[in-house]
Parts: C-alpha cells; structure tokens; sequence
C-alpha cells in the first residue's frame, strides 16, 4: 500500500467521498456501484475524487477476478487432496479428524481471502481520512499512470481514458453474476451527457448481462423440471411390470439432464472470457462488440460509437 500525503487544497467533503468510495468494499457485490456513482458527480469537479473512485471500482472488480480464478484453483487442488486423504481416513481411525480439517481449510481460506478483501478497502479509506493520498498495490501506480494522473493528487485526468476504465469496469462486473449487471446500469443511466462510448459500452454490458441472467434462470427451470420428471417417473415406472420401460424412461431423462449440466458448464467459462476480452479492448481505448448483440445495439443506437485512435 503506497500512502503520501495529500494536497492542503483537498477538502474534508472530498476526503470523505473517497473514503466513501474505497470503504464500499463492505457492501461486497453492491460495492463497485458506490464509486462508480462517486465518479460519475465527481469527475468534472475534483479529480482528485475521480481517480480514487477510478481506483476502488478497479480494485473490487479485479480482485472480485482474482478471487474467482484463486478459488477454482483452490476447490481443484482441495480435490485433489481431499479425495485420497478421504480414502486413506476411511481406513485408518486415526485419521476420522481428516474431513473437519479439510473443511476448515476451504472455509479458512474463503473468510481469509474476504478479510484481506476488506482490510485493504477499509485502509484505504481511512487513509484518505487522514488526508493521505492512498495507492493499492501496483493497481494504484499502474492507474495513475494509464490516467496521466500529474505530480499533484489535484492535476486533471485524461477524460478519455477515465471514460475507456469505467466501460471496461461495466464490462468486468459480468464477473458477479446478477448483481454484476447494476454497475453499467448505473453508470449508462448517469452518463446522459458524456461519452456516447461509455454509454454505449455501459448499455452493452446490462444487455449482454440481462441474457446472462434470463438464460440462468430458464436452465434452471428446465432443470428442476426435469428432476421432479424424472423422479416422478421413477417412482410410477418402479412398480410396472415392464421393467424395460422403465429403464429406457430414466436413462433418457438421466442423459438429457447430464447434457444440460455440461452445457451450463460450457456456458459459464465462455460469458465469462466475453467479459474478460470486452473489458480487456475497451481499456485499451478500442470498440468492442459482442457476437450478434454489439452491431445490433449499434445500428439500434442509431450512430456508431467514433473511432478510437491507436
């Protein structure tokens, strides 16, 4: 964590909403929508406001990220480990201790990840409190410079640039499935008069979101309707004489089930690298468009979002 002292010409309202903006961490999956309301009134008054909320947003989706891809691997290695330590416990009682521990790993692990989560946010805003001017770690030096932040916390930002972060923010909060979708939204509903490429970028993510949400919801309808069917007819096909009905009836519904499974596992991985890609090019200044949806949007809009330059 990088801390310097602030600029005197910073006050106490603006001190108070970057700390604002970095304390939201405790809001969990509402927290990005807080910075980025903080930045959206701010931006064209106090950059020094700006570039802390810039840099919150950034930080809680990131590590929202991270925190995904740090828990897969996690569950897989827990697997990995679990499964023979579980075998090997079955067989020695000296071992019966075995699965509480490998649970209170996972569990220490989760809460732990979340702690560090929070501390760092709450640091933050309490630093900012204190008129220090905070950094996080290699997030913080890394945006000051792709923002052209100057030497004084005060200097301006380059606008487009903070528009090119916000967008690919909106885009990045794909990562929290349901709750993801209220950051773009916010920030499309507030940016009535800035750049039509934020906007544009913001109304892509809501929409490409909102699918994301509906196709959940309807797999898991059809899933549980295909449950309940297939425990339905196992229960009336049990007492039939035709033992062969019977079978044929649980291995198709058990097949179409494992298909929608696999598919749900295809699904997810392939809207999350959309996200990912969509955030990654916006950020680098350049007009993303998803499959099918982005051009539609476009042509929709009825103006195509200007060209960025290289």
């Amino acid at each position: 964590m990088s801390e310097q002292t602030a600029s005197p010409s910073t006050t106490s309202e603006e001190r108070l909403l970057v700390a604002l903006a970095h304390g939201s961490v405790i809001l969990s999956f509402f927290g990005p929508i807080v910075p980025a309301l903080v930045w959206t009134f701010q931006r064209r008054k106090s950059p020094y406001v700006a570039f802390h909320a810039l840099q919150a947003i950034g930080y809680q989706m990131l590590t929202f990220w991270v925190g995904m891809a740090a828990y897969l691997l996690f569950v897989l290695v827990f697997m990995l480990i679990a499964i023979p330590l579980m075998g090997f416990a079955a067989s020695n009682s000296r071992f019966e201790m075995t699965p509480f521990i490998l649970q209170g790993s996972m569990f220490f692990f989760m809460f732990g990840f979340m702690g560090i989560y929070v501390l760092f946010g709450i640091v933050g805003a309490v630093s900012c409190l204190l008129d220090k001017d905070f950094k996080y770690p290699i997030l913080g030096k890394w945006l000051e410079k792709y923002l052209g932040r100057g030497a004084s916390p005060t200097d301006p930002l380059d606008a487009d640039k903070e528009d090119q972060w916000m967008a690919a923010m909106g885009h990045a909060s794909a990562i929290l499935l349901m709750w993801g979708l209220f950051t773009p939204f916010a920030i499309w509903l507030t940016q009535k008069d800035s750049s039509p490429r934020l906007r544009y970028q913001s109304l892509q993510a809501v929409i490409y979101q909102l699918f994301a949400v509906a196709g959940y919801f309807v797999f898991m309808a059809l899933y549980m309707f295909m449950f309940f069917a297939l425990f339905a007819g196992a229960i009336l096909m049990s007492g039939s004489p035709q033992d062969s009905t019977g079978a044929i009836f649980v291995f198709v519904f058990f097949g179409i089930m494992l298909i929608f499974m696999l598919a749900f596992a295809l699904a997810i991985p392939t809207y999350h690298l959309f996200a990912m890609i969509a955030g990654i090019q916006v950020a680098k200044g350049k007009d993303y468009h998803y499959p099918l949806l982005g051009k539609f949007l476009a042509r929709r809009m009825g103006n195509q979002p200007p060209p960025s330059a290289d």
